[in-house]
């Protein structure tokens, strides 16, 4: 059984026996904390601290960061990098605690110690940034025979700057739609910082949003409004943050409508039975991309044209400055001219939408059209000219000499 008053006898004994008055007993113990509370202050005095802030710092991905650590009061303690996203103790001290390759002439880390009185600074280098470099990196102060929680310690945002790139998942590729339609193209960027957007039209022309078109545009997605035959095209999304280079996508928009036709010239001459050929060019427009074929006219009806020895049709592949945008251009050579081709000829293209033909007349000249044509060399009474201006050229000087 616990007895109090035995406790209690005890204890004056033990105070007694010490100077201490039993009544006094707690002064005694307040003027113990006084001393124990001067004891730690005066270790906190000793003890290191960081004495300045550490910066940010900012480089772009592939050069090189410095972060700064100023400590005051260092003593024999041990300075520690620590990279709070990968959870790495980086460097301790002037040795560097991690898997350090070589890139090139460099280490990826280095540790680069200043002293100036009382004061050391601790640079932490990265060479050849990625992007998992950035994030928060910590300096602390190693502190023996303390708690790690009681380490002075602060903290310092790295910003590894990347080029924008096209998230291609994101992004429209080709869009299709239905004439008058409202829609909208997306093109989804990364980088760092984040990239801003920019929407033009390939062909200089305006993009049809509200509340008028404009010839740019900014902005993730592009809302298209009223979608007609003309907004047919390419467009060019550009992401850029200022580092370089910017991404650009480009990104189609089709618009189905009934195909249309025009004729490069209406109508087209040659000579005949000389062995010429006679081109005769329609331009295309249409989606779904139209079928064309070619028609000439005989005895008041209109008849289909084969590929064969007497027509060569073609598609042309190359780009043509001449053509709008999703044209086609397609030609139809008449080769070795007769009296029987001076006739009208019909270009025709046709999809699910509908038809659309356009019409070139053929017809006779007395030479030769077209850039095909041979050179043909002087007749022989200019040679005879020629040959008798010569000869009498030294008469001519005598006699103008003596006038």
């Amino acid at each position: 059984m616990f007895d109090l008053n035995q406790l209690l006898l005890k204890a004056k004994t033990f105070f007694r026996s010490r100077g201490v008055d039993f009544i006094r007993i707690p002064l005694y113990f307040k003027d113990i904390s006084r001393q124990y509370t001067r004891f730690t202050r005066k270790l906190v005095h000793r003890n290191p601290e960081i004495v300045d802030e550490i910066w940010p710092e900012v480089q772009p991905i592939g050069r090189t960061a410095r972060i700064n650590c100023t400590i005051a009061k260092l003593k024999d303690h041990e300075v520690q990098w620590y990279h709070k996203d990968s959870k790495q103790v980086i460097a301790i001290g002037e040795s560097i605690n991690v898997d350090n390759p070589r890139i090139g002439s460099l280490k990826k880390y280095d540790i680069r110690v200043r002293a100036k009185g009382d004061r050391h600074t601790y640079m932490l280098v990265i060479n050849r940034l990625r992007q998992q470099d950035s994030g928060t990196y910590e300096c602390r102060v190693a502190i023996r025979n303390t708690a790690q929680g009681t380490w002075p310690r602060k903290l310092g945002e790295l910003t590894v700057q990347v080029a924008p790139t096209i998230k291609l998942g994101d992004t429209s590729a080709v869009l299709q739609v239905d004439r008058y339609q409202n829609t909208s193209l997306e093109c989804a960027a990364m980088g760092i910082p984040e990239p801003n957007i920019t929407w033009t039209r390939s062909d200089g022309g305006l993009l049809p949003v509200l509340p008028l078109p404009v010839a740019q545009y900014r902005g993730k997605k592009l809302p298209l409004v009223n979608v007609d035959i003309q907004h047919m095209g390419v467009y060019r999304c550009v992401a850029d943050n200022n580092i370089k280079p910017p991404a650009e996508h480009l990104a189609e928009v089709l618009v189905f409508h009934a195909p249309n036709t025009r004729v490069v010239q209406n109508s087209v001459g040659q000579a005949q039975n000389r062995r010429f050929s006679a081109k005769l060019e329609c331009i295309v427009r249409g989606h779904p991309q139209p079928t064309v074929t070619w028609e000439r006219m005989v005895d008041k009806g209109r008849f289909l044209i084969n590929d064969d020895d007497k027509f060569d049709i073609n598609k042309q592949t190359t780009d043509n400055q001449n053509l709008k945008a999703m044209e086609q251009w397609y030609s139809l050579k008449v080769k070795n001219v007769q009296a029987n081709d001076f006739t009208a000829y019909y270009c025709r293209a046709g999809n699910r939408y509908g038809n659309h033909s356009s019409q070139i007349d053929l017809f006779e000249t007395t030479e030769c059209q077209g850039s095909n044509c041979p050179s043909l060399p002087p007749s022989a009474g200019s040679l005879v000219t020629l040959s008798t201006m010569l000869l009498l050229l030294p008469a001519l000087v005598s006699l103008s000499l003596h006038v």
